[in-house]
């Protein structure tokens, strides 16, 4: 995030920026999701190659359950920065969350006691093994940095 920002012409974007940061790491350190959905965002919008910001606003929307919304912000920062392992490990996780929500509604659908049933919930069975379990995080480059 630092070069990004050192990028931004002027002192009031990059001000900006990391008050942003703030006020986003704060509210997702606290579990408030929507709040920090709102900074990350604005963050990409004054820093877009921060891939810091982008992971961030992933990780916002998923636990939002906002799970094709997570995916581009996931993808996004990745085309920032391709050699992070936990964008790429998030990413997996929300597109088995997706899986997930499809073998749901072939479950509602399928007949009960019929073959697809069965195999449909020996599926689901599997997946609830692997996912729903805390999603892998990046700590903000910019904790205990900012005073005011």
């Amino acid at each position: 995030m630092f070069i990004t920002l050192a990028a931004c012409n002027g002192t009031a974007p990059k001000r900006k920026a990391f008050t942003n940061l703030e006020i986003a790491d704060s509210a997702y350190e606290q579990g408030r999701w929507v709040e920090a959905e709102q900074h990350y965002h604005a963050i990409t919008e004054i820093a877009p190659n921060d891939f810091y910001a982008w992971f961030r606003l992933g990780n916002s929307r998923l636990h939002q359950a906002n799970i094709e919304a997570a995916i581009h912000a996931y993808e996004s920062s990745l085309q920032r920065d391709p050699r992070q392992p936990k964008p790429h490990h998030n990413l997996a996780e929300a597109y088995l969350m997706k899986a997930h929500q499809s073998l749901q509604r072939a479950q509602s659908l399928a007949e009960e006691s019929s073959y697809e049933r069965l195999a449909i919930e020996s599926k689901l069975k599997k997946l609830r093994e692997i996912i729903y379990k805390p999603i892998s995080d990046i700590p903000s480059p910019a904790k205990g940095l900012i005073r005011y």
